[in-house]
């Protein structure tokens, strides 16, 4: 494989892994007793999540519970649904490219052989090798048509949160950034190997004239293929938004009969959004080339979540809550050249309200939980709408440790169903939580570090 299309490609990852503004948009933060609970915690996120997760759960928290902090919480995500890394592998290991240049390197040496020298043992060089450029053009195109629209996805985060989980008054801060990046091969060299293709076949035909002196005229008439590794104009588009977060949360518990209490509670926040779109060409020199000012789209944002909980007998719990209640239209943006002013390319990113329905059972050793969103959730990047429904138990030995286990199923793509595990360590009022979530084309992670008291 070349060695500018392998550049290309590896440059996609390196935007993925580096890009500081970056995006996707998963409902909630990559929590790690949520992620190993299956994505759970709409009705039973504790006070160090209840920002994150239903406001409304500072106020229905345990009781003994009077402060927590998280510092921090960090998780990530990859998913390549649809194996571009594994279409990348087999692309480089062929070297499809570099035999094209090759082969065309080779026709063309016989064309100027038997144009010079016409006789019949040249021309039929020239038709060997015809069709040998043709085989290879068949082939690359075959073969970059494999990479063409497979998305390659990554989700990170970090966040911190303190809260003070109150039945009148609970009250939160908090802040995070949520990264979500997606990358895709964009095949546009249809064309031009339709065209070589063209000329190889109308050289194969000359060749087959059994007069060499009219055969080399012939070929000549067909005119010199030209194909290098700068010829190939197919792009790796990387596409996605960073979400910067920090606000507040505040919740109450209000009595509606004598034996019938249910909470509620709003989160605003201030939302920084940075969107990006960048084509990377496969011939483009690297990273130093791109300045993100020419790629890039900035937001700044308020907006609000609201949610209300609902506590009945025997440790059954109900939840709902509504994040992003104010829509925004979010724009991705390029330059029409380098240092102008960026524009909008014509793509958009909805930051729509998500409406998630949760409930949970608790009792002293165990809980289980069940959430659904009731709604379709866009993407950021290049993957496929979402809906999740996300179910998961606990074992707890209160004051020591945790085992947790979940599944989560995705409504729109079922190949994005996932299982997942995580265990937590709570000694002395000190929470270590660790987890991991995945199938066959996806892996997740998240680990979490706090105090509660």
């Amino acid at each position: 494989m070349n060695r500018r299309l392998q550049r290309s490609l590896g440059l996609t990852c390196l935007l993925l892994a580096t890009s500081q503004q970056a995006g996707a948009l998963p409902f909630s933060f990559l929590d790690p007793r949520s992620m190993a609970m299956g994505g759970a915690g709409v009705a039973i996120a504790d006070a160090a999540a209840a920002p994150l997760f239903n406001p409304a759960l500072l106020s229905v928290t345990r009781y003994a519970d009077d402060f927590s902090i998280t510092i921090p919480t960090i998780g990530f995500r990859v998913a390549d649904q649809k194996d571009l890394i594994g279409s990348i592998n087999n692309f480089q290991n062929g070297n499809y490219v570099d035999t094209l240049t090759t082969s065309v390197s080779n026709l063309n040496t016989a064309i100027t052989t038997a144009t010079t020298t016409p006789t019949s043992g040249n021309i039929a060089v020239v038709g060997t090798n015809a069709g040998i450029v043709a085989t290879d053009l068949n082939t690359l195109s075959a073969k970059l048509d494999t990479l063409n629209n497979k998305p390659l996805a990554f989700d990170a985060g970090v966040s911190t949160v303190i809260g003070f989980p109150n039945r009148n008054y609970g009250l939160a801060f908090f802040a995070n950034g949520t990264m979500s990046s997606g990358a895709v091969f964009q095949y546009k060299d249809a064309t031009l190997i339709s065209n070589l293709s063209t000329q190889a076949t109308c050289i194969s035909n000359a060749a087959a004239n059994p007069d060499p002196v009219a055969a080399a005229a012939a070929i000549q008439a067909c005119g010199t293929p030209a194909f290098d590794q700068n010829s190939l104009q197919s792009t790796v588009v990387s596409r996605g938004v960073v979400l910067g977060e920090a606000g507040f949360a505040l919740s109450r518990e209000f009595m509606i009969t004598r034996r019938n209490r249910i909470a509620f509670g709003i989160t605003p926040k201030i939302i920084n959004a940075k969107l990006y779109d960048i084509p990377v060409g496969i011939n483009s020199p690297g990273l130093s080339s791109f300045n993100s000012s020419d790629y890039m789209a900035q937001y700044s944002l308020l907006n609000l979540d609201v949610g209300t909980v609902k506590n009945f007998r025997d440790g059954w719990r109900a939840g709902l809550v509504v994040k992003n209640v104010i829509p925004y239209f979010l724009y991705f943006k390029r330059a029409p050249a380098p240092g102008l002013t960026p524009v909008s390319t014509g793509e958009s990113l909805r930051l729509v309200p998500q409406t998630r329905a949760g409930i949970s059972y608790t009792n002293s050793w165990s809980s289980v939980a069940m959430d659904m969103d009731l709604y379709r959730n866009d993407p950021a990047g290049f993957e496929n709408y979402t809906q999740y429904i996300s179910m998961g138990g606990e074992l707890s030995a209160r004051y020591f440790g945790q085992l947790r286990a979940g599944w989560r199923v995705d409504l729109v793509d079922s190949s994005r169903n996932v299982v997942s595990a995580g265990i937590g360590f709570s000694p002395f009022g000190l929470h270590a939580d660790v987890s991991l979530s995945g199938n066959e084309h996806e892996l997740a992670g998240a680990f979490q570090l706090g105090l509660r008291f």
